[in-house]
């Protein structure tokens, strides 16, 4: 019985060795993987350094032009508004021009029907006769 405990021992021990030396390999390769994974990082950020240098250029560009569109389109505005404006102002001139000079001519014309009613009605009467 005691070479028997001596052998299972033995097969602990050397299972124990075993799966020292298997963890001690898969550190190492995980090692060797975290280093490329760190390197590829490393190379993922120096080129990603320019991208964001250049997004924030366009960005700038970007807010740059909505400033000049945003100018563009309040001058187009007040420019439409300015039209707007002289409009309403014809129509009220027009408005005032017809209530000045309507009436005048209303009287005129009543005047010379009238006169042109007493004038027919004069030639129109009908001859006594002699």
């Amino acid at each position: 019985m005691e070479s028997f405990l001596q052998v299972v021992q033995m097969v602990a021990l050397v299972s124990a060795s075993a799966l020292c030396i298997y963890l001690i390999i898969t550190l190492v390769k995980l090692n060797d993987i975290l280093g490329m994974l760190h390197k590829d990082l490393s190379e993922i950020s120096k080129n990603v350094k320019p991208v964001f240098e250049n997004l924030n250029v366009v960005t700038e560009k970007l807010k740059s032009i909505t400033t000049k569109v945003d100018e563009q389109a309040n001058l187009f505005k007040a420019s439409i508004e300015s039209f707007k404006m002289l409009a309403d102002n014809m129509l009220e001139f027009e408005r005032r021009i017809e209530e000045r000079v309507e009436e005048p001519i209303i009287r005129v014309t009543s005047i010379l029907g009238g006169l042109v009613d007493r004038f027919t009605s004069f030639f129109r009467r009908p001859q006594t006769p002699q």
